[in-house]
């Protein structure tokens, strides 16, 4: 008879790996890289497969020990006898009258009565003949109503965890070690200067460099749900592994957001007079802007940029005229229907789903910057409830270091439209 506790740990420790193997399949569909997410998912997924054969190691051996001496007392404990009873029984199967009947069988077939001393009596190998063939002859059939609904192919998720802008400024850094609700981050708000020297020896040009600080403030954020011990133990697929997956998901987005707007709300506010507009709806207006505001962020920050954020409204309004424009047999950019990633003139264009619509920013991704330590996943047990307790959550903190290396730019009126160089072919051909 199998060790029910090694078999729960060996269920277990096959839905950590199928946990981990959906996490890498559903990155590999995407084409993209973990995001922090999910790596403290994985990294607690290890995690507990290590808690697991801390526990399963040693029942092991203790069953390898079983099976050892199981098989040097066979030969003293069953013999002849017991070959003789299952002759006897092999042919019919062994019909009790009651559960009572098939109990006692049981506990004699284990070695477990006693006489009417109190000494334990030996097994009895008929007994053990007629309850292995009983068992034996157990089958699904006999039991329709114990088998669980089958529930096929996997849970149908409708979130998307990905982090595009977090990702585009250089990813969340790590602020596991920082102290305090709040950190500073330096930045030079002085530099030293260099000029000519005006006649021999005289001074040089001379000015101290001064240091100050960009100060982010932490934010804890997460989720937390009470799930019954029988939601956990009852559900197929687990809605553990399932509820863990959509917590940490919904933390991706929920942090993902919030740097969004205040990226967008920042821009507005620290660079009021770095904003340019699309004098008009064609391809030649777009370039004409995003030429102007490029100039802005380099002369305010001394920075090219390297970034185009803009919201999923304005993706679907410039993708069509960059993907059938011709600019002199060059390329304007690229866009695509299955993907947010793309460029506008070798710049890479990020689509943020949570920007307000009318958004387009161009600028440094060095202007934003995201700390984050993952605090993943917490559990406490109810025993009294039967039930289990779970939050998953972190802290983050972002906020601009140099808001003056991003231009916002104000779309026209009802979108864009072909070039007039596009639209002149068009009518020439026609």
């Amino acid at each position: 008879m199998p060790n029910p506790v090694l078999v729960r740990l060996h269920e277990d420790r096959d839905r950590q790996f199928q946990f981990i193997d959906e996490t890498l399949s559903r990155v590999d569909a995407d084409g993209r890289d973990l995001v922090d997410a999910e790596l403290a998912n994985l990294t607690a997924a290890r995690e507990a497969v290590a808690r697991l054969d801390a526990q399963i190691g040693p029942l092991e051996q203790f069953e390898a020990l079983r099976d050892d001496h199981s098989s040097a007392v066979a030969p003293y404990r069953q013999g002849p006898a017991i070959e003789r009873a299952t002759s006897a029984v092999r042919g019919a199967v062994a019909q009790y009258g009651s559960p009572g009947a098939f109990l006692a069988d049981y506990i004699a077939a284990r070695g477990l009565m006693t006489d009417g001393r109190g000494s334990r009596l030996a097994a009895d190998p008929q007994a053990q003949a007629r309850v292995q063939y009983a068992l034996q002859n157990q089958i699904t059939d006999d039991t329709p109503g114990l088998l669980p609904h089958t529930i096929s192919g996997n849970v149908v998720n409708l979130i998307d965890a990905t982090r595009p802008f977090v990702t585009s400024v250089g990813g969340a850094r790590p602020m596991s070690g920082i102290p305090g609700k709040t950190f500073g981050r330096p930045k030079i708000t002085q530099h030293t200067l260099a000029g000519e020297q005006t006649a021999e020896k005289t001074e040089l040009p001379s000015r101290k460099m001064i240091i100050g600080e960009v100060t982010f403030t932490k934010k804890t954020k997460g989720g937390a749900v009470d799930v019954s011990r029988q939601d956990i133990d009852w559900s197929s697929p687990a809605a553990w592994d399932i509820l863990i997956r959509d917590l940490a998901d919904s933390y991706a987005i929920d942090t993902e957001n919030e740097a969004a707007d205040a990226f967008v709300t920042g821009a507005a506010s620290h660079a009021p007079n770095q904003g340019t507009a699309v004098a008009g709806a064609t391809l030649e207006d777009w370039s004409t802007s995003l030429y102007q505001a490029a100039g802005l962020v380099y002369a305010s920050s001394k920075r090219l940029p390297d970034r185009l954020w803009i919201s999923t409204d304005q993706w679907s309004a410039v993708g069509p005229l960059f993907d059938t424009a011709c600019c002199n047999g060059g390329s304007v950019g690229s866009s695509s229907l299955t993907s947010f990633s793309g460029n506008m003139f070798n710049v890479d264009r990020v689509v943020v789903p949570s920007f307000p619509a009318g958004t387009v920013i161009l600028g440094w991704s060095g202007a934003y910057e995201v700390y984050e330590e993952v605090i993943g996943l917490l559990t406490a047990v109810e025993p009294s409830l039967l039930g289990v307790e779970v939050a998953y959550g972190g802290y983050i903190a972002f906020g601009f270091v140099a808001a003056e290396g991003v231009a916002p730019i104000t779309p026209p009126v009802g979108g864009v439209t072909a070039s007039r160089s596009a639209e002149r072919s068009s009518r020439k051909e026609s």
